[in-house]
């Protein structure tokens, strides 16, 4: 008997060899006691199929490719609470877990049993650390503030790192009795970007420690995230496509959401979203001027 049960929710559309990969790493750690929900809303490639038979004893729930992702993310803890969880983590398909990561996340969880523990994330592709001490500055229109300084891997180190704000779901181990406090993520208003910032945020407000669990990895295929990542390689038609697309964080209607939610001025948020607007376009277009100036 487990001595807490832990549910990792995955949420899919589509990509099922990305699946495929993301599910080997978990299943070859080093523990492997734990369920995992796989909630599958719309896939049309074979996913269903494949889980039933290469995975028979994962979870799939069947959802909509309505619910996009905070919708199919909020139908998996609410599986695994009613199966009796008693910590939820949050991990995408294409995040890939070290050997020894979620056996970590559980040690530390185990001396912190009321904080949210995060691993360190790697960019799969160029092996850069993504994840460093960052926070918000919403005044001036940063809802991600990464601070200079070191990254925060530290594959010697066995302590946690406090955080003011865990940056995504990638891995985050989260105590089941944080949803019956704070609640679910906001479906409503961020139906795919940003919910994990406002729910992370919501726990900073209601003084529940967040920890950065230094020597633990996940590698992110990055290849396939937001539409604004890449901003080099951006066609002017892409950007424009940029403030309106909801596969993009750039997407003006859940950047409009997440500052109405929480800049500091109340009435004011309209201020903030335009000062991060400004900013990403002038970073596109400082972008595209390296670009064009190093092709010849």
């Amino acid at each position: 008997m487990r001595e807490k049960d832990l549910f990792i929710i995955i949420p899919v559309l589509n990509r099922w060899e990305q699946t495929q990969k993301c599910l080997a790493h978990l299943l070859g750690g080093s523990i492997t006691d734990f369920s995992i929900i796989v909630v599958d809303h719309g896939s049309t490639d074979g996913t269903r199929e494949g889980l039933e038979k290469e995975y028979p004893d994962i979870i799939r729930v069947p959802g909509t490719d309505d619910l996009w992702w905070t919708g199919a993310t909020n139908l998996g803890v609410r599986t695994a609470l009613e199966q009796g969880a008693d910590l939820i983590m949050l991990l995408n398909n294409d995040c890939y877990v070290s050997h020894d990561t979620v056996e970590i996340l559980l040690s530390h969880s185990s001396s912190n049993p009321d904080a949210i523990i995060a691993p360190v994330h790697r960019n799969l592709n160029s092996g850069e650390i993504i994840t460093r001490r960052g926070g918000t500055l919403f005044l001036l229109g940063f809802p991600t503030l990464l601070l200079p300084g070191k990254s925060l891997y530290s594959p010697d180190s066995t302590g946690l790192r406090s955080t003011s704000l865990i940056m995504g779901g990638r891995g985050t181990l989260i105590p089941a009795g944080i949803f019956g406090k704070i609640g679910l993520f906001n479906d409503v208003d961020l139906p795919h970007y940003w919910a994990d910032h406002d729910f992370f945020l919501r726990c900073r407000q209601n003084g529940i420690h967040q920890y950065i669990a230094q020597n633990t990895l996940v590698d992110i295929d990055e290849s396939t995230t937001t539409l604004a990542s890449r901003l080099r390689h951006m066609t002017l038609s892409q950007f424009i496509d940029s403030f309106t697309n909801r596969r993009s964080h750039r997407n003006i209607r859940d950047l409009v959401s997440l500052f109405r939610l929480h800049y500091p001025v109340p009435g004011l948020y309209p201020l903030g979203v335009f000062l991060n607007m400004t900013r990403y376009t002038l970073m596109y277009f400082f972008a595209r001027i390296r670009n064009l100036a190093g092709s010849h």
